[in-house]
This record gives structure tokens, C-alpha cells and sequence, in this order.
């Protein structure tokens, strides 16, 4: 439309006398710190709590803001549909919810996070029993018991209708104790380096998101450790020190080009 010469061999775009070096710098975990962190007391306290919330029953972990382009009502509404059509997991598995507060200031949001507690409330009035709380939603933020949940984690759910880097679907393979499977929308920014051994969906197809987390949950041992192994390879490939030196690289090269 703009008359632009584009050349994907090379990654640039040539317009209006000027060129402009396209680059693409996906963001890694720096995995020995993350670890480190995972192991502080602090964590292990919630580790401790969590696990006897969950009482040895399988997590479908996620953790989000409560931000629109997140998706959690549909992520939830694709849990209750899991309970819905696949009665056998009733009493068997918990979703815990975490969702850290955002733009609170703007009205939009602040009734996008009271639509996630109604969806919330409704799965658990509608499942609940005296001895099992299918659902855990916490709308606060703290870090220390995201970690715990990632190291508990046996599935995650990640279904952004659009999204950046996206570091949550990183983090929790590398941490999770038991090999996470990960359920992740096509749309995110890491699902490129993540759809080797990822479960990929459609993030506004609640059904395929519920069959993905049956077919998440119903996975064998073996599978969801070569899985994870290939994820938490993927993840930790490009650290944050790698990450910004191969951005500078690529700057100087760049300018190397550029006539005098």
C-alpha cells in the first residue's frame, strides 16, 4: 500500500529513501536465577499451602493480569466446559487462578475483573462439593506464591487473544516439579519458539480449549517430561544478558550497512 520494498531475505524495508532493519529478539528466562528464587523460604511457605489446597489431586495452573488481551474468561469458561463434558475429572483436578490487579483506574477493567470473580463464583457454585474446590481465584499480587504454583504446576494455561513476550509460558516449564504441559494460545509472543512442546489452541475457541486441557491433563508421564524437557530448553535459550548483546550485534551490524 505504501509502495515499500520489503525484503525478507535480508529483513529490511526500503521506503521513502530510507531503510529500515527489521530484527526479531525473542525474550529468554534467566533460568539459574529463577530457580534460585523458586527455592527461598518464602516460596516453599506457599509451596506448603498450596499443596494441601490441591490435597494430591492434578493443577491447572495460570497466571495472569487482569487485563482484557489475558482471556481469562474464556480460560475459565473452558475449564467449566472440561468439568462439563468430562465428569470424570470431578474431584480430581483444581484450577488455580491468579490473577494480579491492573488499571484499576479505568472502568473497562475494573468490570473485566468482577466478570472473572462472577465466572469464578458460578463454576464453583455449580461444582463445588464439602470436599473439593474445583477453582482457587486470587486477585492480588504476589510473586513469591506464583513461583510455589509454577513448581506445583501439572498443566498451565496461557490463552492470550494477543500478546507480547509472554514470559509466564516460559517460566513455569522451567520450575514445575512434575513437568508441566503447557496449553498455549497460537497468538502469543512465545508460542514460535514454544509450539514443539506446547498444546496449541485458538484462543477464542472455548471447546478446543477444553479438549486441550483434557488431552493436558490425561497425558502420560513420559510424554509430558519429553514435552516439558523440550520447553524448558526453548525458554532458557536466550537469557536476558544474550538477549540484549545479540539486540546491540545487530544495531552495529545494521549500521555497517548504511552508506557513509
Amino acid at each position: 500500500m505504501l509502495g515499500a520494498q520489503v525484503d525478507r531475505a535480508a529483513c529490511t524495508v526500503r521506503h521513502a529513501g530510507h531503510t529500515t532493519t527489521v530484527g526479531v529478539h525473542p525474550l529468554g528466562v534467566d533460568a539459574p536465577r529463577l530457580t534460585a528464587r523458586a527455592a527461598a523460604d518464602d516460596v516453599q511457605a506457599h509451596v506448603s499451602a498450596l499443596s494441601e489446597v490441591a490435597g494430591g489431586r492434578k493443577l491447572i495452573v495460570r497466571i495472569d493480569r487482569t487485563e482484557l488481551s489475558k482471556n481469562i474468561v474464556r480460560g475459565l469458561a473452558a475449564y467449566r466446559e472440561l468439568l462439563i463434558t468430562r465428569p470424570q475429572w470431578h474431584g480430581r483436578v483444581v484450577h488455580l487462578a491468579f490473577a494480579y490487579p491492573s488499571r484499576h483506574d479505568l472502568p473497562e477493567y475494573r468490570e473485566y475483573t468482577a466478570s472473572v470473580q462472577r465466572m469464578a463464583r458460578e463454576i464453583v457454585d455449580e461444582f463445588g462439593t464439602e470436599d473439593w474446590d474445583p477453582l482457587v481465584l486470587q486477585v492480588n499480587d504476589d510473586y513469591p506464591r506464583s513461583l510455589a504454583a509454577y513448581r506445583l504446576a501439572d498443566v498451565l494455561l496461557v490463552n492470550p487473544v494477543r500478546d507480547g513476550m509472554n514470559l509466564v509460558a516460559k517460566e513455569a516449564p522451567l520450575l514445575s516439579e512434575r513437568g508441566c504441559a503447557l496449553v498455549l494460545s497460537r497468538e502469543a509472543g512465545a508460542a514460535a519458539e514454544l509450539a514443539e512442546g506446547a498444546l496449541l489452541v485458538n484462543p477464542y475457541d472455548v471447546s478446543a480449549t477444553a479438549q486441550a486441557l483434557h488431552e493436558a491433563l490425561s497425558m502420560t508421564d513420559e510424554e509430558r517430561r519429553r514435552r516439558a524437557t523440550l520447553l524448558a530448553q526453548a525458554s532458557a535459550a536466550c537469557p536476558p544478558d544474550q538477549w540484549l548483546a545479540a539486540q546491540l550485534s545487530a544495531l552495529e551490524t545494521a549500521a555497517r550497512r548504511q552508506p557513509a
